[in-house]
């Protein structure tokens, strides 16, 4: 069948349509790819070629790898060159985007505003919004910025186009929340202006409980200061400890009980606190026998259990231990534990019951030798009142009471002390002549020469009574303890405001070791091993008579050579 005219016609028309779009291809590909520096375009007119000034196979490159779209159009509007994000962005193959009018582009609403911007870009470089339309018919916001080029054919426009969908969705977002943000803002004022009574009684609640929180803190802070106070202060020793029997705290008075420091005791547990512990009867203490161990086994409190330790500076302490176990809630958590030095306690009781003992001893030997005397004296008048024995025996009767009266003067003024300040009948006296009344009385019966060096004249505002006693003390000692020694000297002189008396021996002296107990209730000092009566009270009690004048008692003593106690009281000036 032979083919039509009209047939014929079309093939041929089809096959230069087809010639024609691959020389387009290829035209399109060269340029893509750097192969020529020009563009053919068909318009109107028929095919046009435009050459870029200074154009680059960087520059093409550049333009192809960005992420915005890239256009170039003549004064037509038509596209002559376009990037592949610009056809990627519309959905339209590059093929067919160059040589498309760019206002078909554009969406019908913003079109004539397109053509407008387009059109002053000739002239004035030109940035704008607007909406291409896809495709598919969606509307895309693209952001343009128009600038005109100078090709060699005469001038073109370069566009590049930012998408502005993801943009605009987050603005659209943002409007969304701006608009939720303002109704939530509505609904605040107006439960503001409803809740408004509520907020602010609400606001004085909150600022009240927030003062009183404040003041509990300040409290608590107080407290926590005043209790830390009280650890670092108190008399008594504290340790807390852990579950396993570690010390966890230790205020400084344990410290020093167990002669550690701060960071040493924090190493130890409660059995290894000391070097040794002993009971009483001075066993070993073994751990078991710890009360520490048996409060925890037990889990009740233990209370003035004593033991005796050897601290970590060798001593031998004895302490009195409390304990009680630490719960939190149902939970045991440690142990606190509380101890007090009773080192001096046990000697006070030790030395009471000595002094009950020599009290026993030195009362009983006047009182029976006074029965005796009475019981012979009773016996020599039934026979013979004549007899010469009458008169020694009531001697020695007086004698034996008049050391029986003394030790019970002891007695009451130990008592007065203890109950209060000795009262004090102030009168004024001459020194010398007190020294001397009492030297004859307890010196004449002796050996001993008194010698008295010093101020002779020198008056002095003391109890007189009081202080002869202190006197007589001195002098008993000074008898009892220096027997060896031929002299006993006094030197009295005159200080600014107080009378200074000094009694001197010249005995065996007083080892150092004993100086600081002289002045203890019931201390004695065994002179090399002798044994000498008394209660152990004269000082003490001479030491509280020259304190109450206002005075000081001392002593110095080197051993083998002699001692000096030494007092002083006002004088007459010192009204």
């Amino acid at each position: 069948m032979e083919k039509s005219k009209e047939h014929i016609a079309l093939e041929q028309a089809f096959s230069q349509l087809k010639a024609e779009l691959e020389e387009a291809n290829d035209v399109i590909h060269a340029i893509r790819t750097g192969e020529i520096d020009a563009l053919v375009v068909k318009g109107s007119e028929g095919h046009q070629l435009f050459t870029l000034k200074s154009a680059d196979h960087t520059y093409r490159i550049f333009i192809e790898q960005m992420s915005e779209g890239a256009l170039t159009l003549d004064k037509f509007d038509n596209i002559l060159y376009s990037n592949s994000q610009f056809a990627k962005l519309l959905g339209i193959p590059l093929e067919k985007v160059i040589g498309m009018n760019f206002s078909a582009l554009v969406t019908h609403e913003d079109r004539s505003f397109a053509m407008e911007v387009v059109g002053g870009a000739w002239d004035v470089d030109t940035r704008a919004e607007l909406r291409l339309e896809n495709y598919v018919g969606e509307k895309i916001s693209v952001q343009i910025s128009l600038k005109a080029l100078e090709l060699d054919e005469g001038k073109s426009l370069s566009v590049i186009l930012t998408d502005l969908t993801a943009l605009k969705k987050s603005q659209s977002q943002l409007e969304i929340q701006n608009k939720e943000l303002e109704i939530a803002r509505q609904i605040a004022e107006e439960l503001n202006s409803n809740l408004e009574a509520t907020v602010k009684a609400r606001t004085q609640e909150l600022e009240s409980n927030i003062r009183d929180k404040v003041r509990v803190e300040e409290v608590l802070r107080s407290n926590e200061q005043r209790l830390t106070s009280i650890l670092h202060t108190m008399g008594e020793g504290l340790c807390i400890l852990d579950t396993i029997g570690q010390v966890t705290f230790a205020n400084p008075r344990a410290q020093k009980i167990f002669a550690l420091s701060a960071e040493e005791i924090l190493l130890r547990d409660y059995f290894t606190l000391q070097s040794e512990c002993f009971s009483l009867d001075g066993s070993t203490l073994q751990r078991e026998q710890h009360p520490i161990y048996i409060m925890s086994v037990n889990q009740k409190p233990v209370y003035d259990h004593e033991i005796m330790i050897r601290n970590h500076k060798d001593e031998s302490v004895y302490i009195s231990i409390n304990a009680s176990p630490l719960y939190d809630g149902e939970i045991f958590i440690g142990v606190v534990m509380t101890f007090t030095d009773v080192t001096n306690r046990r000697k006070i009781a030790f030395q009471k019951d000595e002094f009950i003992s020599v009290a026993s001893h030195e009362i009983k030997t006047p009182l029976t030798s006074l029965k005796a005397s009475m019981q012979l004296l009773t016996r020599v008048m039934e026979t013979n009142l004549g007899s010469e024995k009458i008169p020694m025996l009531i001697q020695k009767a007086n004698s034996n009471l008049a050391k029986v009266v003394h030790l019970a003067d002891d007695l009451m003024n130990v008592s007065k002390i203890q109950h209060g300040p000795l009262p004090l009948n102030l009168e004024e006296t001459n020194m010398a002549s007190l020294v001397i009344s009492c030297a004859e009385q307890i010196l004449n019966h002796t050996p001993v020469k008194l010698v008295i060096e010093g101020e002779m004249e020198l008056s002095v505002l003391v109890d007189q009574q009081r202080i002869e006693q202190v006197l007589v003390n001195l002098f008993n000692n000074a008898l009892k303890y220096a027997s060896e020694s031929k002299i006993i000297k006094v030197i009295i002189s005159q200080g600014e405001k107080f009378a200074k008396v000094s009694v001197q021996d010249f005995g065996a002296g007083i080892p150092p070791e004993k100086l600081a107990h002289l002045f203890d209730r019931y201390y004695q000092v065994d002179p090399q091993g002798k044994q000498v009566s008394g209660l152990g009270l004269g000082l003490y009690i001479s030491h509280e008579i020259i304190q109450r004048h206002g005075g000081e008692l001392t002593v110095e003593s080197t051993f083998d050579f002699g001692s000096t106690f030494s007092f002083t009281v006002p004088t007459r000036n010192n009204l």
